[in-house]
C-alpha cells in the first residue's frame, strides 16, 4: 500500500490534462451521442414521450407558452421541466430533436469534467481512462437520448464536484465554496437525491461549510419560496419523497414498484385523502410513516429488502423504470456494440463495478470526496427503489475509481496483493453479473399500451392495432389493451373485431369497466339499446363514482320510454 500512496501522489501532482486532451474527449463524446440520438428518431418513442417523459414535455409546453409550471406546489423536482421549456421556447416551440441535442453536449462536457476532475484527483492517466469509459458508457449515451433529468443531474452533480476540487485548492475559496453548492443546488431541483452532494461537500469544505450550505439554500429557495406562495406550503423541492419512499420500501416492493400511472397509481396517491389527509407535505408524512412502520413491525423482512437492493444496485442488470432500455439497441448502432447482455456478462455495468471496487478499495484515501460520493449515493439510491435511471449518475465516480483499480492492479502492486485482489475482482464479477436475465428484444407492455394509445388518437390506427398486439403478446393477463384494442376495432369500423377483444377483456376480468363501456357503445351503435343498458348498467356498478354510465343508462332508458333505475 505504501507503494500505492506514493504512486498516487506522484500522479496526481504530475501533468493534468493537456487542451488537446479534452477537446478530444468532447469531440468523441458527442459524435458519439449524436450518431445516436440521430439513430434513434427512427424509433416511434423518439416523438411520443412516455410516463415520467410526457410529464416533464407538458410541463415544459407550459412554461415554453408563458403559462409556468401547472402544479401549484412541484410534485416532482422542477429543474428539468424549467431546462426542456426553455428549449422548446428557444426554439419556438415543440421540438423533440433540439432537447437531445443539448443533452447530447451536456453529456460530452460530462465526460470533460470527469476527466479533469480524476486527473486532478489521480493522475492523467486515470483521467484520460475514466473520460474515455464514460465517453463509451452506453447507459449515459441512451440516457442523453431521452427526456428525462439524467443527463442534466450528471452534469450538474460533476459540475459541483470539480468546483469543490478547485475550493479546496484556492487560497480565496468562500466563492467557490458557495459556487459548488449553488451548483449542488441546482442539482437537486432537478433530481433530489443530489442534495446528498450538498452534504458531503458541505462536510469537506469544514469551516467553509457555511458557504457551501448557503449556495445550496439560495439555489433551492425559488421553488421554495414557490411552493409556498402558490400552494401554501413549506415544502423545499417536491412533494413526491415521501411516496417515492413508500414504493422502494414496503412488503410489496415487486408489485408496487411496478405500479405505472393508472388506475392502481390513483388509488396508491389517493390513500392520504382517504386518511383525512388533504395537505401535500401530510400525505408525504403519511406515506414515509408507513415505511417506519412497516419497519419497526417487521425489521427483518425490512432488512431483507434492503440487502436485495443492494445486490440490484451492484448488478449489472439496468432495470428500466418506464421504459425498456435495451430494445433502444434495435434503432441505435451505438447502443448495440456499447449496451449489451450475455449469458454471464451484462455490459457495461457488470464490468464497470468490480474494477471500480477494487480502485476504491486500494485509493479511497487518495481521492476522499470522491469516494465519500460514491458511497453516500450508494445509500441514496437503497433508500428508495433501484433503476438504472437513478444509478447512473454514480458512473463518472465508478470510471474514475475503475481506472486507478486496473492501473494499480497491472503495474502498482505486488503479485501477492495482485492476486488477493482477482480473487476479489472475480467474486464481485460474479455477483455483478451471474443471473442478471436475459436482454429483452422488446418493448416492456406498458410502453407498447402507452405508444398504442397515443397513435390511436393520432388516427394512426394500423400502427396503433400493431402495438395493442404486441402489448397483448408480452402480457396476456392483462384486460386494458384487450379493450383499447376493441375501441380501435370500433373505431375502424370493424364490429365482430372488436366484439372479440371487448369479449377477450371480460374473460380476464369480468367487471372490467373499459370492456362493459365498449360493449355498451357497440351495442347503441347496432341499435340494441336493451342490452347496451345492461352492459352501462354492469360498468355503473363496477365504478360507482364514473358518471358516464349511468348517463348513458338515463338516456336510453327515455329513449325506449321506460324508467331507469335511480343507482
Amino acid at each position: 500500500m505504501g507503494r500505492v500512496r506514493q504512486a498516487n501522489r506522484t500522479s496526481s501532482s504530475g501533468p493534468e490534462l493537456q487542451v488537446s486532451d479534452t477537446l478530444l474527449l468532447f469531440a468523441f463524446a458527442l459524435a458519439l451521442r449524436l450518431a445516436h440520438v440521430l439513430a434513434m428518431r427512427h424509433s416511434p418513442y423518439f416523438d411520443h414521450p412516455l410516463v415520467d417523459a410526457f410529464t416533464f414535455h407538458q410541463d415544459a409546453k407550459s412554461i415554453a407558452s408563458g403559462g409556468g409550471h401547472p402544479d401549484r406546489i412541484f410534485w416532482q423536482p422542477p429543474g428539468y421541466p424549467y431546462f426542456l421549456g426553455l428549449i422548446y421556447w428557444a426554439v419556438g416551440g415543440v421540438n423533440f430533436l433540439a432537447p437531445r441535442v443539448a443533452q447530447a453536449v451536456l453529456g460530452a462536457l460530462a465526460v470533460v469534467l470527469t476527466a479533469w476532475i480524476g486527473a486532478r484527483q489521480l493522475g492523467r492517466s486515470v483521467g484520460l481512462a475514466a473520460g474515455s469509459t464514460v465517453a463509451l458508457y452506453g447507459t449515459l449515451i441512451y440516457f442523453d437520448g431521452e427526456l428525462l433529468s439524467v443527463s442534466l443531474t450528471v452534469a450538474l452533480q460533476l459540475g459541483a464536484v470539480a468546483l469543490a476540487l478547485l475550493a479546496s485548492g484556492a487560497e480565496r475559496s468562500r466563492l467557490l465554496w458557495l459556487a459548488a453548492g449553488a451548483v449542488a443546488g441546482l442539482a437537486s431541483l432537478v433530481t433530489a437525491t443530489s442534495l446528498v452532494f450538498v452534504a458531503v461537500l458541505a462536510v469537506f469544505a469544514r469551516r467553509l461549510a457555511p458557504w457551501c450550505l448557503i449556495g445550496a439554500m439560495l439555489a433551492i429557495a425559488p421553488a421554495t419560496i414557490r411552493n409556498f406562495v402558490r400552494g401554501g406550503e413549506l415544502i423545499p423541492i417536491s412533494s413526491n419523497g415521501g411516496v417515492n419512499l413508500y414504493i422502494g420500501n414496503n412488503p410489496r416492493y415487486d408489485e408496487v414498484v411496478a405500479v405505472r400511472p393508472d388506475a392502481r397509481w390513483k388509488d396508491l396517491t389517493a390513500e392520504p385523502v382517504r386518511h383525512g389527509i388533504s395537505s401535500k407535505a401530510g400525505a408525504s408524512n403519511y406515506f414515509a410513516g408507513k415505511v417506519t412502520e412497516w419497519a419497526r413491525q417487521d425489521p427483518v423482512a425490512f432488512l431483507r429488502l434492503q440487502l436485495r437492493k443492494v445486490r440490484l444496485l451492484v448488478g449489472g442488470d439496468e432495470i428500466f423504470r418506464n421504459q425498456a432500455i435495451y430494445p433502444a439497441r434495435a434503432y441505435s448502432p451505438v447502443l448495440s456494440v456499447l449496451l449489451w447482455k450475455v449469458p454471464g456478462v451484462a455490459f457495461p455495468f457488470g464490468v464497470l463495478v468490480p474494477l471500480s471496487l477494487l480502485g476504491l478499495a486500494v485509493a479511497w484515501k487518495r481521492a476522499p470526496l470522491l469516494a465519500w460520493i460514491v458511497a453516500i449515493y450508494a445509500l441514496a439510491n437503497v433508500a428508495f427503489f433501484i433503476t438504472a435511471q437513478y444509478r447512473v449518475p454514480m458512473v463518472p465516480y465508478l470510471a474514475i475509481f475503475a481506472a486507478l483499480g486496473v492501473r494499480w492492479f497491472l503495474g502498482e502492486t505486488r503479485r501477492s496483493a495482485r492476486a488477493v485482489a482477482m480473487a476479489g475482482v472475480l467474486g464481485l464479477y460474479a455477483l455483478s453479473n451471474l443471473g442478471a436475465g436475459p436482454m429483452p428484444a422488446r418493448m416492456n407492455a406498458d410502453a407498447e399500451l402507452t405508444l398504442a394509445g397515443f397513435l390511436h388518437l393520432e388516427g394512426r390506427l394500423e400502427e396503433a392495432r400493431r402495438h395493442y398486439l404486441l402489448s397483448i403478446e408480452e402480457r396476456r393477463d392483462d384486460p386494458e389493451p384487450w379493450a383499447d384494442l376493441g375501441a380501435l376495432e370500433t373505431d375502424s369500423r370493424h364490429p365482430d373485431s372488436a366484439e372479440r377483444a371487448f369479449q377477450e377483456a371480460l374473460a380476464i376480468k369480468p367487471e372490467y369497466v373499459g370492456a362493459l363501456l365498449g360493449l355498451g357503445a357497440l351495442r347503441e351503435s347496432e341499435g340494441r339499446p336493451e342490452e347496451a343498458i345492461a352492459f352501462y348498467r354492469r360498468a355503473s356498478l363496477a365504478d360507482p363514482n364514473d358518471a358516464w354510465p349511468r348517463a348513458r343508462v338515463l338516456e336510453l332508458s327515455r329513449r325506449l320510454g321506460i324508467r331507469a333505475e335511480s343507482r
